[in-house]
């Protein structure tokens, strides 16, 4: 499998093992989302998510060591103890963000696991990982990953849905709340927020209704 490189971008997905379900309670989704930036937030720069009861899509770029090692100086003193995985160090270590996934789905697998009274693999295996080609293909999956609960019939809106990222995007009122989304960079990427909207808008009409999403 492709190792996850330094400086390069991501399209991260998996599912349940055996196609089971994965969020169980509107609790997990939230439970996995923390833990996730709790684990990923110093290895990983994260852009948009979208988590359905059976599976998950995350685009992120990996940070390089020295970007790790600025941003874990200058978080570790701004936070309390406990905010993300390795604030108890003195100095940063390389997190490699494979390790980290692993420690994810670990720890939120064994949550469940506890909380359920279940025991086993709740994951398919490794998490499943795609290099992004250029910018192009960068706005594509911001929409696609967005588009999820639409193609799968939950919803017909992207705002309906609770749990993506694409609400972090409408929400401007409390900027602390969606702090480890890269919300200004995507948004400048697609050249506004307006522009985001309207590329979302276009994706959803474009595609149809027989466009699979893996």
């Amino acid at each position: 499998m492709e190792p996850l490189e330094e400086g390069c971008f991501y399209h991260i997905y998996n599912r349940g093992a055996g196609k089971s379900d994965l969020f169980f309670t509107d609790d997990d989704f939230s439970l996995f989302i923390d833990k996730y930036f709790y684990y990923l937030y110093i290895s990983a720069e994260t852009y948009c998510w979208c988590l359905l009861k059976n599976h998950f899509h995350i685009l992120i770029r990996v940070r390089k060591l020295n970007e790790q090692k600025t941003l874990f100086q200058q978080i570790k003193n701004n936070y309390p103890e406990g905010t993300f995985y390795g604030d108890h160090f003195d100095q940063t270590k390389p997190f490699l963000p494979s390790k980290q996934f692993s420690h994810l789905m670990n720890s939120y697998t064994k949550s469940v696991n506890t909380k359920t009274s279940r025991s086993g693999t709740l994951i398919e295996g490794a998490f499943k990982r795609k290099r992004i080609k250029d910018e192009d293909h960068f706005n594509h999956l911001v929409c696609y990953i967005h588009r999820n609960p639409i193609h799968h019939k939950i919803t017909e809106s992207y705002s309906d849905y609770p749990y993506s990222s694409f609400h972090a995007y409408l929400d401007s009122s409390n900027q602390k709340q969606h702090s480890h989304l890269e919300k200004k960079k995507v948004l400048t990427q697609f050249g506004g927020k307006d522009n985001f909207l309207k590329a979302h808008e276009e994706f959803k009409l474009l595609l149809g209704e027989e466009y699979y999403l893996e």
